[in-house]
């Protein structure tokens, strides 16, 4: 079954599409500790090495979001597949929605072919396990492919953002067998991420937060416009909580759709994670000032700032000015994100549903291949906020205030 020989067939086999950039060559061992303590990382960095070299046993690799896991996961992957070596790399709520997806008499097949490439695959990486819906069922399939594999002492690589004592017994009987099994612990960084890397500004950071715009929104409107906005600040408060998808906020310009973005960003540093946030046009204006020959290595770096963001923010998006140049970045940024499962917000002015039609007037500035992605059901979630300009919500006028307002809701 495994007699691949084609380094292509290998290398569609092993799943890893846009984490083939995540080697051990990429890997800096300095001593910054921003996101992970360099003494731990080292330690988890020689073992992906070990492994990658002599795949034998199990390594568990345990940590904080935002470690570096997936990196030495990632670089393990592609060591192994430049050697030859066949190799399945797949996130553990990825691959149980999946398995959701195809269990279905109608589509047996298919479920027993996604099923049969975890369980029996030569190398298995499980990435982020813990971060799934625990439901018996998932519980069920999840313990099942561990358990063949123990049982057949299959190489199997793990990471998970939980601590090694918050498995369940069974999973630690399983990963922590101590003749078959190395864990190795990655800790957090003496440093945290700050506002001021995130790209948004100090006012918005500290005005714009779910709670201010739970006093805010219930003020004005109808019940049908409380209701939209109670669903947005929901939605966003589930995403910020456990950051995955895409979250589409919609609506008229004054309803919110910044505030709530910027309360994401907000909760996602208090969690230690990184997040980028950016007004769409300004992202464009200085993409193209570091663009062209003289600037390539600065757009370079600009543009994998934005790309490869943890959590992506864009605000206004369709507020840009329509160019050839502006759609082509716009499409790498989102095709990219989209491929990789990345998670990222979007606020716009115009809904989902219609953003690919002539009322929307951007048919000529997004092509299919974006609307499609904007669209995927399966990847994102939308909602549209609707009620009146909350600048102006209340009859009672108030003082100027000598404070500028941000224009971007």
């Amino acid at each position: 079954m495994w007699g691949v020989t084609s380094a292509d067939r290998i290398r569609q086999y092993s799943d890893l599409g846009p984490l083939e950039r995540l080697t051990f060559d990429t890997i800096e061992l300095g001593t910054r500790d921003t996101y992970s303590d360099p003494s731990s990382f080292r330690q988890a960095y020689h073992s992906a090495q070990r492994f990658a070299t002599d795949s034998q046993g199990w390594l568990v690799l345990c940590g904080p979001s935002g470690t570096g896991k997936t990196h030495l996961a990632a670089a393990v992957g592609n060591a192994l597949v430049e050697g030859g070596q066949p190799i399945r790399f797949v996130s553990v709520p990825d691959l149980l929605d999946h398995l959701r997806s195809a269990f279905d008499p109608a589509v047996g097949a298919q479920y027993d072919q996604i099923f049969l490439q975890a369980i029996e695959a030569p190398v298995l990486i499980l990435d982020d396990l813990g971060a799934q819906s625990s439901t018996p069922w998932a519980d069920e399939k999840l313990d099942q492919i561990l358990t063949h594999r123990y049982n057949r002492r299959l190489p199997t690589l793990v990471t998970t953002g939980l601590r090694f004592e918050e498995l369940s017994d069974r999973l630690r009987t399983r990963l922590g067998d101590p003749y078959f099994s190395t864990v190795v612990r990655i800790n957090a960084g003496s440093g945290t991420p700050d506002e001021r890397d995130s790209g948004l500004g100090e006012r918005l950071a500290e005005s714009m937060t779910f709670s201010s715009f739970l006093a805010r929104g219930g003020a004005g409107g109808t019940a049908a416009h409380k209701r939209s906005l109670a669903d947005a600040l929901a939605a966003a408060k589930v995403f910020a909580e456990h950051p995955s998808g895409w979250l589409y906020l919609a609506g008229k310009t004054g309803v919110g759709k910044t505030h709530l973005a910027a309360a994401i960003v907000g909760e996602c540093i208090e969690q230690g994670r990184k997040v980028l946030f950016r007004f769409v046009p300004d992202l464009l204006d200085d993409l193209r000032r570091s663009y062209g020959p003289s600037g390539s290595k600065s757009f370079d770096h600009t543009f994998g700032l934005v790309r490869d963001a943890e959590v992506l923010v864009l605000d206004d998006l369709g507020a840009e000015a329509s160019t050839a140049w502006a759609e082509e970045k716009l499409y790498q940024l989102i095709v990219h994100r989209h491929d990789a499962m990345m998670p990222t917000v979007f606020t716009s002015r115009i809904t989902l549903e219609t953003i690919g039609g002539s009322e929307a007037q951007i048919t000529t500035r997004y092509s299919e291949a974006i609307v499609s992605r904007l669209r995927d059901g399966s990847v994102v979630a939308d909602r549209e906020m609707m009620a009146p300009d909350f600048r102006h919500r209340g009859a009672t006028p108030r003082p100027r205030s000598t404070r500028r307002k941000s224009s971007r809701n």
